[in-house]
């Protein structure tokens, strides 16, 4: 993205002064973000959104306002800083939430101050705080009349219909990759059940249908830069209705793991997976229903099993989905978070045990 776009785009939002200086923010896959300041010392985030994967740019941004709404007033009930512990939107000199130029779409959120975005963590109590922050959020939510909530990107934890898309993709073979994955597809094919277990507890109301974040990973939680706390949780895009295990699970997934996503022989670390659950119970204990309780461990190895298949089919497809750094980027995704998978199915009692003893603390 060019000087004069971000300039141009930057004037149509009602901020503070004139632009000055920018530069490129963060490590997204999927939007491009930019930090600029201006000649009145404020400073705002400026997000060009990718309409290939948002195809609803305005039913996003319309998610994203109700929900940061809803969660500044329950924030502010409680004695909080709604400006550092959730996002503010800064609309268009027209009161418009995006903006359109050229066929894309911009959007514009305060900065928040004093505060820190890490790819990675450095220690085992920032993961405990990253818990807090997610569970708060539920907690926020909690109560949110779920039929205002779009779906930003259809079915998008539907197990089911991702399994049956990818057997699709796997049949249609568009790129001639299916041979050499034979492996990575029988393992998946072969834990089936363990890859709708909580969709079809949803489809008979077992488990409650919620307001989810859905990328629950360490880069989405912004901490205070001194205490290195968490101050609140950041890229709503994929804010939808869904369950909260999905978050949970999707979090241990991505900050439990030994090795990052494309690491090699990556394991289930028991300290971070204790830590965080422990805070995030802390927060979410009052509101989860039995039934969630039961599952949370569960959903670690669910959501370890899709992420897999997502990587695996977006490699059967040409790697059109995920950003790729090299050409088998994806298919070594997918090796390591089925090796994540093994090692969460060797420890599942202590996962299982881990939690059932947190809960009788808080009894």
């Amino acid at each position: 993205m060019d000087e004069m776009i971000i300039r141009a785009v930057a004037g149509q939002f009602a901020i503070d002064g004139e632009l000055t200086t920018f530069r490129k923010y963060g490590s997204g896959n999927i939007n491009s973000t930019f930090t600029f300041s201006t000649d009145e010392g404020k400073k705002y985030i400026l997000q060009r959104i990718n309409t290939n994967v948002f195809s609803k740019p305005f039913v996003l941004m319309r998610n994203i306002e109700s929900v940061t709404n809803y969660c500044r007033e329950s924030i502010v009930k409680s004695g909080g800083d709604p400006e550092r512990e959730t996002l503010t939107i800064v609309k268009t000199k027209d009161g418009k939430n995006l903006f359109r130029i050229r066929g894309e779409y911009y959007r514009v959120y305060k900065f928040v101050t004093d505060c820190v975005v890490f790819d990675q963590l450095d220690n085992v109590g920032m993961f405990a705080s990253a818990g807090t922050a997610f569970g708060r959020f539920a907690k926020l939510l909690d109560g949110y009349p779920i039929e205002e909530l779009d779906e930003t990107i259809p079915n998008f934890h539907n197990s089911k219909v991702r399994y049956r898309d990818f057997l699709k993709d796997i049949r249609r073979d568009p790129c001639g990759r299916v041979a050499e994955c034979q492996e990575q597809i029988e393992k998946i094919k072969s834990r089936f059940f363990d890859l709708t277990r909580i969709v079809d507890y949803m489809e008979v109301g077992e488990i409650p249908v919620r307001v989810t974040h859905n990328d629950t990973k360490i880069s989405n939680v912004l901490f205070d830069k001194d205490t290195k706390d968490a101050l609140c949780v950041i890229d709503l895009d994929t804010v939808m209705p869904g369950s909260i295990l999905f978050d949970f699970g999707d979090a241990i997934r991505s900050g439990a793991s030994t090795e990052p996503e494309d690491g090699s022989n990556p394991e289930i670390n028991l300290d971070y997976y204790w830590a965080f659950a422990e805070n995030y119970l802390k927060e979410t204990y009052g509101i989860l229903k039995p039934m969630e309780i039961q599952n949370l461990a569960f959903s670690c190895r669910t959501i370890t099993l899709e992420l897999a298949m997502r990587f695996l089919d977006d490699y059967i497809n040409g790697d059109t989905y995920f950003r790729c750094e090299f050409d088998d980027h994806n298919l070594i995704r997918a090796v390591n978070q089925l090796r994540l998978l093994e090692s969460m199915e060797e420890h599942f009692s202590d996962m299982e045990w881990m939690i059932s003893k947190l809960i009788k603390e808080l009894q």
